[in-house]
């Protein structure tokens, strides 16, 4: 009497250990391979299948997978599935809590207009870098057939690969892909643009066209061009910011958004961008006379004026939208018969650029405009440091000529 165990239990009886894999053909004449990596999230078991038609090609098949999971090169397998629209839109959501509402409102238009039409479709665990690298040369490429001309400026396309590549460095930590393309993707090259600011003579015709004309925003023109201040910065300073007696005033906040003319507050820029500014006098007289002005405005309208505290607003109290700063800052251009190509941002550019011009040290310029570091402000505008790369060409020759005339 038999008592041992039949060849077919015996075939079956060891178990296979993780990442053993096995291959078998399918009633269809198709191979599939199989590999067991441990468990899922859940605990159930994480195995992974192949298909090919030969067993070769399984094999081959199965030899890849194993090492890309042994490389630490598979996503996990409940995630693996997911399109890249499904996990930007997970992204962006996420997104809306850990950056400013500006800076998300461009995140989310750039994922909605851009990302996901074009790329949303490809499986995460499937997007190639020649996927990306495609996606922007189209972009680059295209043209607008109104204009004739290109349609997308190359720093355009350059914000769409920065969007891609924070999402799934946050990907990789979500465990939805491995790796992040993007790092394998030539990014668009963007042209630096040479900042054109305006110069003292120019800043000095604006604020008296200004003046002269009464424009109710003379004093923010004025303030932006004295302190350097960001614009967003100057429409989210309140009254209790500032300091008349003692001639300072405190960057705490910006705002990012109005609604029905209701100011929402952000922080600055960057940590270093909360400070503590000195006025001249200039400054603190300008301040005096827009507040008596804003006063007359308060009792002007009475109830009827909405009160938030602004240094910088409406006649009527509300918060002054970027937009409406900026065509109101055209309309002053304009006026004083200055480039259109001017911007109010610019005027902190020129703040910068006659502070270092007038020989004032470029860690206290960087502290005074709120700079991540000097070494930023220096990378920017040490060009317009004068005598710099001069007085460097003078000791260098100098150096050179000590030497020669050591060895004369």
């Amino acid at each position: 009497m038999a008592t041992g165990v039949q060849p077919e239990q015996k075939r079956r009886g060891r178990k296979r250990g993780d990442g053993e894999g096995s291959i078998r053909q399918r009633s269809d004449g198709l191979w599939r391979a199989e590999i067991l990596l441990g468990r899922k999230s859940d605990g159930s078991p994480d195995r992974r299948y192949v298909y090919a038609k030969t067993r070769r090609e399984a094999q081959d098949k199965l030899d890849a997978l194993r090492r890309r999971a042994g490389d630490g090169m598979l996503a996990d397998a409940d995630k693996e599935r997911a399109t890249l629209g499904a996990f930007l839109s997970r992204w962006i959501e996420a997104a809306k809590t850990s950056v400013r509402p500006s800076t998300y409102k461009r995140y989310a238009d750039l994922v909605r207009l851009h990302l996901t039409p074009a790329l949303g479709h490809i499986r995460l665990s499937a997007l190639k870098p020649d996927d990306v690298q495609r996606f922007y040369a189209e972009k680059l490429a295209q043209i607008d057939p109104k204009t004739k001309r290109l349609k997308y400026a190359p720093q355009t396309v350059f914000h769409m690969h920065r969007v891609l590549h924070r999402a799934l460095e946050m990907g990789v930590k979500w465990g939805y892909t491995p790796r992040n393309v993007c790092d394998a993707v030539q990014a668009p090259s963007v042209p630096r643009r040479e900042i054109i600011p305006p110069t003292p003579d120019e800043v000095a015709r604006l604020l008296d066209a200004a003046d002269a004309a009464g424009d109710p925003l003379a004093s923010l023109w004025t303030l932006a061009a004295l302190t350097g201040a960001r614009a967003g910065e100057l429409r989210g300073l309140q009254w209790q910011d500032v300091d008349l007696q003692g001639a300072t005033l405190h960057i705490r906040r910006s705002v990012t958004a109005v609604k029905a003319g209701v100011p929402t507050y952000g922080q600055p820029k960057t940590p270093k961008s909360r400070r503590l500014v000195d006025l001249d006098a200039d400054g603190v007289t300008v301040l005096r006379v827009h507040r008596d002005r804003q006063n007359f405005d308060r009792q002007r309208f009475g109830e009827a004026y909405a009160e938030h505290g602004l240094i910088f607003c409406t006649e009527r109290g509300t918060a002054l939208l970027a937009p409406e700063v900026s065509h109101k800052f055209k309309r002053a251009l304009k006026r004083a018969g200055l480039r259109k190509s001017i911007r109010v941002h610019d005027l902190r550019h020129a703040a910068i650029t006659m502070m270092l011009q007038a020989g004032e040290p470029v860690a206290t310029v960087s502290e005074m405009v709120g700079h991540h570091s000097p070494a930023m402000t220096y990378g920017v505008y040490g060009h317009v440091i004068p005598g710099t790369k001069r007085q460097a060409a003078e000791r260098l020759a100098g150096m050179i000529r000590k030497a020669r005339q050591g060895t004369a």
